[in-house]
């Protein structure tokens, strides 16, 4: 989709020329739609394939919280880096894809339940505009309403899901709290529309995950490829593995989550749990690549914390560009089917 006029008037201050053009409209304050294509506060047109919305939500912290609150607006900003031509795909994206951005969600901390209530009823309205969600949190409990309002109208246990976490997230409960970043995936295994063993963590670490958390994994049936199995066998090789579980040999719909922190801090900093021996920029940006080519219905990347980055936003511009991976995925599929691929 060109980048259109916005449909709402904005006023404040301009954010810097090296991040936003002039003729990009904001969403509020200095924050412009991802990449400067169209934002719609309320309805969205049909026809749309994608369309990002922001989740600024930050419950209970586990170690340092509350700074992946300002991620989908620094997120935005550093998108403006970007343009539609791929070199990697050889690929105008835009002249496939129609993309929005839905603005974010109005949170209400600390009632997690209706904040997320508020995401799911955002997603329904891109869903119902014939687009897939792309979510920014915010932390990684906001994964659950993604899934869950990204799932919503398929049969049960058809949909699948690849993570890329350091942690495996299996906590019943953190300080009574069923509703955290400690339990995203016990939560979403137990949604109707997801097959716990089409779940799949990539790059799992460390000391921060929890001794039961492998127990419960293993019981549920999912998928776990720690770093070990990454830096042996290749993100490659994992990923294409990890494809094949989540979406049932290509026959099932996936949702992909990125938790940040599953990243390597020398390449993602800002990040509330940072864990060393992760991924690397390149090997996240691939295994994004691999999940998203043959397409899913939701995307997300989470727990990001631009107060804990560095001052040139090392990890909000990955961020940005894992979600241009997802783009790029789902404009090169219209692409080969349109049989136009420039």
């Amino acid at each position: 989709m060109p980048r259109a006029p916005h449909d709402d008037s904005s006023s404040g201050k301009s954010a810097p020329d090296s991040l936003r053009p002039r003729d990009v409209p904001c969403i509020y304050s200095d924050v412009p739609p991802f990449m400067g294509v169209s934002h719609y506060s309320g309805a969205l047109p049909q026809g749309l394939d994608l369309a990002v919305v922001g989740m600024p939500y930050d419950g209970i912290a586990t170690f340092r919280g509350g700074a992946t609150r300002r991620a989908p607006q620094e997120i935005r900003k550093y998108s403006l880096l970007f343009g539609e031509y791929h070199l990697d795909w050889d690929l105008d994206m835009f002249a496939h894809l129609h993309l929005a951005d839905a603005g974010d969600v109005d949170v209400c901390p600390p009632n997690t339940a209706e904040s997320y209530l508020r995401l799911e009823q955002r997603i329904a309205d891109i869903r119902t505009a014939g687009a897939a969600p792309l979510t920014i949190g915010g932390d990684h409990g906001v994964t659950y309403p993604a899934v869950r309002a990204a799932t919503a109208d398929l049969e049960s246990s058809t949909a699948g899901l690849i993570v890329f976490d350091t942690h495996l997230d299996l906590s019943e409960a953190l300080a009574g709290d069923r509703l955290t970043r400690a339990s995203p995936l016990k939560r979403i295994a137990e949604l109707n529309a997801l097959n716990p063993q089409q779940i799949v963590v990539i790059g799992a670490r460390g000391p921060r995950n929890l001794p039961e958390w492998p127990i419960l994994a293993q019981e549920l049936g999912i998928s776990v490829f720690t770093m070990e199995a990454v830096e042996r066998d290749g993100i490659h090789a994992v990923t294409e593995r990890a494809r094949a579980i989540a979406s049932m040999g290509g026959t099932r719909p996936i949702y992909i989550s990125v938790d940040i922190d599953g990243v390597d801090p020398a390449f993602a900093p800002g990040t509330n749990s940072p864990e060393p021996g992760g991924l690397t920029s390149r090997e996240i940006i691939r295994g994004v690549r691999l999940a998203a080519e043959r397409g899913f219905c939701g995307f997300d990347v989470v727990e990001v914390s631009p107060d804990f980055d560095t001052a040139s936003g090392t990890t909000s511009i990955l961020a940005a560009r894992l979600l241009v991976e997802a783009m790029a995925a789902v404009s090169a599929n219209k692409a080969e089917r349109t049989g136009c691929w420039r």
